[in-house]
């Protein structure tokens, strides 16, 4: 599995009803307050991803990082492989 880093650009494959990819960079990397685990990611959308996300960087009063609302989200590492990033 891929080591990321703060910054990385990464695609985030997402299940449920609406499967997509959505696009962003690394802004959290490691446990949350909100549910068990340590391999959790908290994303930056960008592009074509922006407003599509779950939060603002906050969940339940703890701020991990900060975007715009709807433009971040986090989820579990599997869920996620970098991308390289083209001109």
């Amino acid at each position: 599995m891929a080591e990321f880093q703060l910054n990385d650009p990464v695609t985030i494959s997402t299940t449920g009803g609406d499967s997509s990819t959505l696009e962003g960079v690394v802004a959290h990397l490691g446990p949350v307050q909100f549910a068990p685990g340590i391999d959790w990611i908290g994303i930056r959308l960008t592009g074509v991803s922006v407003g599509k996300g779950k939060n603002n960087g906050t969940v339940k009063g703890i701020q991990y990082f900060d975007v715009a609302e709807n433009c971040g989200m986090f989820t579990k590492k599997v869920n996620v492989t970098k991308r390289e990033l083209n001109r």
